[in-house]
Order: C-alpha cells, then sequence, then structure tokens
C-alpha cells in the first residue's frame, strides 16, 4: 500500500482558496455551535424530503416527514388540482397533530386529514372542510383557518421546502453548479427499489465525513469492495475530479479500478445490468454523470448543502441524507433508484447492488459514533485533512460562513 497514485498532487484544497491548516473540534461536538447551526442554516435553507413526486402520484397520495431537530411535522401531499404542498401537520383549532407516523417518511393515501381530537378535517389541498358543531364558535372564517402551508418546491421531481424562503435564494441558485451538471441525468425512468435508516450517537457533520473522501475505502471497505474502487495504479482512491462551488454544493467522481477481478457473484450479476460496484469507461457513462470525463470512472458524489446527496452511476441513482436530531445524534436515512427491472436478472442484480450499497453503508457509519465520543471528551482539539478531504474542509468552512457570518 506504500505506492503513490501516479497523479498523487491535485491540489484541489489550494484551487478552491481553502485553508491548509487544521480544522478545529468544537463545531463538530458543541450544543451552542448546533443551536446555531439550526437557526442559521436549517431553518433558512432547501431540504431535500428524499422523495420524488412521482411516489406521490394521485391526489391524495402524501407522506409526513418529521423534521426532528425543528421540532417540526410535515405532511407533503398532491391535491386534487395535481400540485404537490407542504403544510405544517398541526390542526388549526388546538394544534394537535393530524397524522402520526413513525418519521420513516411513508407514503399513503387520503381524501383528507381528520383531527382525532375535536374532528376538524382538512382537504387535501390543505383547506378546512368541515368544523363539528361549527355554529358554537365566533365568527369562524374557515377560508383562513386551512392548514398552514410550507413552500414546496421540486427539481428533477425531487421534493424540497423551505421554511424562509424569503432568506435563501431559489431552489435553482441554491443547487449551483448541481442544477446544470444533473438536469440530463435520466432521474424520470428509474424508481425506487429500496430504502434504509439507521439513527447514530454522533454529529450530523462527523456522520456526513465519513461518506465525503475515498481517502477511507482501502480499510472501511476492505470486506463489502474490496478493490472495486482501490488498484495498484491508485491505492489510496485519489479522486480526480473536484467540483466545488459558493453555495456549498460538491461534486466528486469517485473512480473505478480498471483492474478489479468480479467475484463469482459480482460476475453473474455484471451479466444482467449496472451495480454500485461496477466502474466504466468514460465513454460509457450516463447523461448527467462523470461532469470531469474521467477515464476510468465509478460514480458521483453530489452532496447538496448542507446535508443531503444524489449520487449517481451508469443506471442507477440514490438519494441520502444525514438528518440532525441534535448536536450529538443523528438519522441517516438512503433511497436506492433504479430503472423498472424487465425480468428476472435484472431484479437479480438490483437485489444485489441493494445489499451491497446497505453493507457499504453502514461500513461508513461504523466509526462516527467512537470518533463522536472521543472528539467530546477533548482527546484531539483539531483534525488534519489532507488535500483528498478537501470535501469535509469545504463543509466546514461554508458551515461556519452561515453560523459566524
Amino acid at each position: 500500500m506504500n505506492a503513490p497514485h501516479k497523479d498523487a498532487k491535485f491540489g484541489h484544497t489550494d484551487r478552491y482558496g481553502l485553508s491548509r491548516g487544521p480544522v478545529a473540534t468544537e463545531p463538530m461536538v458543541s450544543a451552542e455551535y448546533f443551536q446555531q447551526e439550526k437557526e442559521k442554516i436549517f431553518r433558512k435553507t432547501w431540504l431535500n424530503m428524499l422523495r420524488r413526486g412521482a411516489e406521490i402520484p394521485k391526489p391524495g397520495d402524501f407522506f409526513v416527514r418529521d423534521i426532528e431537530m425543528l421540532g417540526i411535522s410535515v405532511i407533503v401531499v398532491r391535491g386534487d388540482d395535481g400540485r404537490i404542498r407542504a403544510f405544517h401537520n398541526s390542526c388549526t383549532h388546538r394544534g394537535n397533530k393530524l397524522v402520526h407516523s413513525d418519521g420513516k417518511a411513508a407514503c399513503d393515501s387520503a381524501k383528507g386529514f381528520g383531527c382525532g381530537f375535536h374532528g376538524w378535517t382538512f382537504n387535501n389541498q390543505g383547506e378546512l372542510a368541515y368544523v363539528p358543531d361549527e355554529e358554537q364558535f365566533f365568527d369562524l372564517d374557515k377560508k383562513s383557518l386551512g392548514l398552514n402551508e410550507i413552500t414546496c418546491e421540486l427539481w428533477r421531481d425531487v421534493i424540497f421546502v423551505n421554511l424562509h424562503p424569503q432568506e435563501a435564494p431559489s431552489l435553482e441558485a441554491s443547487l449551483g453548479h448541481l442544477a446544470t451538471t444533473l438536469a440530463p441525468f435520466p432521474f424520470d425512468e428509474m424508481i425506487c427499489a429500496g430504502r434504509y435508516r439507521v439513527t447514530g450517537q454522533a454529529n450530523w457533520k462527523i456522520t456526513m465525513n465519513a461518506f465525503q473522501e475515498g481517502y477511507h475505502v482501502v480499510w472501511v471497505h476492505g470486506r463489502s469492495f474490496p478493490d472495486a474502487f482501490t488498484g495498484a495504479d491508485n491505492p489510496y482512491c485519489h479522486i480526480e475530479h473536484v467540483d466545488l462551488d459558493d453555495q456549498g454544493n460538491q461534486t466528486l467522481s469517485v473512480p473505478g479500478a480498471p483492474d478489479h477481478e468480479p467475484s463469482p457473484t459480482e460476475a453473474l450479476v455484471f451479466k444482467f445490468g449496472a451495480t454500485f460496484s461496477q466502474g466504466v469507461s468514460a465513454r460509457d457513462t450516463y447523461a448527467g454523470t462523470n461532469p470531469g470525463k474521467v477515464k476510468d470512472w465509478g460514480f458521483d458524489l453530489n452532496i447538496i448543502f448542507p446535508f443531503s446527496r444524489l449520487n449517481v452511476g451508469a443506471g442507477w441513482y440514490y438519494s441520502d441524507a444525514f438528518w440532525p436530531v441534535a448536536h450529538d445524534k443523528t438519522v441517516y436515512e438512503l433511497a436506492y433508484y433504479f430503472p423498472r427491472p424487465r425480468n428476472a436478472g435484472e431484479m437479480i442484480c438490483q437485489e444485489y447492488s441493494k445489499v451491497l450499497l446497505r453493507d457499504s453503508a453502514r461500513e461508513d457509519l461504523s466509526t462516527n459514533e467512537a470518533t463522536h465520543k472521543s472528539l467530546a471528551a477533548g482527546a484531539i482539539k483539531q483534525v488534519m485533512f489532507s488535500d483528498q478531504e478537501v470535501a469535509c474542509r469545504h463543509l466546514y468552512a461554508k458551515v461556519d460562513e452561515k453560523v459566524t457570518g
């Protein structure tokens, strides 16, 4: 493992004008800093709901997303007019929660939403439709008592909400370079093939950092894909193409290993379709992928500031998010998308990829709780990021810009 990459110095850090120095650990573990992040970032930015409009296709189809860090529950529903809206999951009579969920944002369908406290009922466009014993209220104006709406917009059918849109750029502007890079990707050709969710006792940035670089691959992923993204020519999974923008968004093109020897299982599934571990050449990429035209390309990490991703490959994509709950607690959620399978072989291929991605995500998450405990205990006061960890450094720089102004 001592052989250097043939182009060991890419100079990502200098290219984006980032400091080469160590990064303080306090923002990674401080409860006070986290309070600032909630108010100055998460209340004022576009939040990826990890759902597409196609997943609530009919009028009345909805899901509930609990944003625990802000104490907010959101109903996202398609109205009778076909429009998708988001509302606070709170009855405008006494504030009772209308729809109780397990936090997993499962989709359902309803003609409206009735409050289990006093029976106030709202239609799927958020309008107050029925009030029991209405004549007992004083000058009740039902038109003004519909559900409190939250700004909701779709980009390439991906659903985003914003609690204070007047204090944020437009969704398109917030996506920065990703709005252009990912626009041609065939999102609409794919369906959700799997969804995973796990809670960890670690800060959201520490959790996210484990997914933001390739330096860890050879050690952390030695079981799931020991040589799919590393090889004799690139033993440390150096990232050649990096694109960071002023909004905080990031693209990293993870290399594929041209000398990867597929296992017997891989060799079988490779015959049926694209998988997560199957690197491809630049000429085989999908529209909207491999913006740097990397010769030996695996897939692209596309981080949407501050906490979610749309990672794309040749024939698949997955969307995930690192939902902050507290300064020391994060919910990681992942949804995997593939073209609708046409036969049993493609179904087997997709099931293999789902399990591989699940296992690799568990490996990525495996270091986070121990890391957080160590930093919280003050074992070290600063972390050292290499040039290959430039996305981690960039995240802390952009978060601190928002928090400290």
